[in-house]
């Protein structure tokens, strides 16, 4: 194999250290063979306004593999939010996904910090509910990130951000002032620091907010170096795992998806393998090269991607199935329905004289009493769907064809309210049956309103209305 073949190899198909390299060749000195995949990685490297604490600029390699990888993840995460704004607003389908996002994000941020939190209580916590001073701080440094997300991200952003996690909001002190101990090792080992000594933590902060406002690399790839730098320099004495995770959600909301970032699972990584963790942030600091920290964090949150998306396709298809595929329950349309129509008797009228006769006998005349039967059509016999009820709709109702019919309802039609054409639009087939309790359910009202609205539409000639045992069921009538 090739010089030029073993670089490509250990960069674009693994993007691998020296040692890693020296271990797969199993050549204990690799010095030739390194300088040739330094070498073909130097086209691809930028150089950012950041440096590790020996005073190198750091640098990130986006050869063909790991852009390709990087813009893959951006696509997927343009998809989520233009996905979960097609979430139903009615239904409050779009926010319920938030708030399922909100409390697995909280409950990650608990167990990061060694805390019992199950769902219930998380869910409490994003209700405001539950006296959790840790996690309801946190929530409030969402929300500061969501309301601004249009502020420039420099050091009094950074300092409110602090203030709204910790829960103080008159700070007497900012960047840590002591260093850090660690139990199980020293700060420094061998010249690789555990964090940023002390005297270095403004400045390096300081070339955070310029790398981010100047860079040229993209928002996500900005945002997971920025979540990167934030652990190595930890310049707090506390809560560096979380202000770490709200400045990431903040550079997205600021240079890509606004407000909708703190619904992303970016807490998901404090929960990532601690010593898969470690070894990555020595790979960087030792090489000045981000590289490492990117490729890592590309297959980790494009994986948190997917299952958000696969979320979202649940929430789509819960609401296909319960709007066009489900009858209520309640309603069994099995037998047929005859319902009995009492007539109170007709009283016999007596009429002395009808007219003048030969012989005056009196004349009683009985009233025929005529027992009038009243057809009523079966609900159990429903015939073979035969299409919608408005002609200019073709039959395969997607969502998108059902919003253009509920607008152009509302402009043809003014009886009608928008929860009525809303339901009408999604549920038009000839020769179906729907509910009150549908019209409730999708509509997200009380009964009683869903019956006088159904009642509505039969007055207004878009449903028939047929008995079903108890209740009634509402039928499309053919529209032209």
């Amino acid at each position: 194999m090739g010089v030029n073949d073993i670089a490509i190899r250990f960069t674009e198909d693994r993007y691998a250290t020296k040692n890693e390299v020296s271990r797969e060749l199993k050549i204990s000195v690799i010095d030739g063979v390194w300088d040739k995949i330094l070498s073909y990685r130097a086209p691809f490297c930028h150089y950012l306004a950041i440096r590790g604490t020996d005073k190198n600029q750091l640098r990130v390699c986006l050869c063909p593999t790991i852009s390709s990888n990087l813009n893959t993840v951006e696509a997927k995460l343009l998809r989520i939010v233009s996905e979960a704004n097609k979430l139903d607003s009615i239904n409050s389908d779009r926010q319920h996904f938030k708030h399922s996002c909100l409390v697995k994000n909280i409950q990650n941020v608990a167990l990061a910090n060694m805390a019992v939190c199950d769902e219930e209580h998380a869910r409490k916590v994003v209700l405001g509910t539950a006296s959790d001073v840790a996690l309801s701080n946190y929530l409030k440094g969402l929300r500061f990130v969501e309301t601004k997300h249009e502020a420039t991200l420099d050091v009094d952003f950074l300092a409110d951000l602090y203030s709204k996690v910790t829960g103080n909001d008159e700070l007497t002190s900012f960047y840590r002032t002591k260093e850090v101990e660690d139990s199980g090792a020293n700060v420094v080992i061998s010249r690789v620091y555990k964090c940023a000594p002390t005297h270095l933590i403004e400045p390096m902060m300081d070339s955070l907010f310029n790398f981010v406002e100047k860079t040229n690399v993209s928002p996500l790839c900005r945002a997971l170096i920025s979540y990167y730098y934030i652990q190595f320099v930890k310049p707090f004495d506390k809560c560096n795992n979380e202000i770490a995770v709200l400045f990431a959600k903040a550079v997205l909301a600021h240079y890509s998806v606004g407000e909708f970032s703190i619904y992303l699972p970016i807490e998901t990584f404090l929960n990532e393998s601690e010593g898969e963790i470690e070894k990555i942030f020595h790979d960087v600091q030792t090489s000045s090269d981000v590289t490492y920290f990117l490729t890592f964090a590309l297959r980790f949150i494009g994986k948190e991607f997917d299952k958000m998306l696969d979320s979202i396709a649940e929430y789509s298809a819960k609401v296909i199935k319960d709007d066009f595929y489900q009858l209520d329950e309640e309603v069994k349309l099995e037998e047929p329905v005859k319902e009995e129509i009492k007539l109170e008797p007709v009283k016999q009228v007596t009429v002395e004289e009808v007219k003048p006769v030969v012989e005056p006998t009196p004349i009683v005349v009985e009233k025929k009493i005529v027992k009038e039967e009243v057809e009523t059509k079966p609900a159990s016999v429903i015939e073979k769907p035969m299409g919608l009820a408005v002609s200019y709709i073709p039959e395969e109702l997607d969502e998108k064809t059902a919003i253009r019919l509920e607008r152009h309802l509302l402009e043809l039609d003014v009886r009608l309210s928008k929860k009525q054409a809303y339901f009408y639009a999604r549920h038009c087939t000839l020769g179906m049956y729907y509910t009150i309790d549908q019209y409730k359910k999708a509509t997200k009202c009380v009964y009683e309103t869903a019956r006088t609205s159904m009642d509505k539409l039969v007055e207004f000639g878009y449903y028939a209305k047929a008995p079903a045992g108890k209740k009634f069921v509402y039928t499309p009538v053919k529209r032209n």
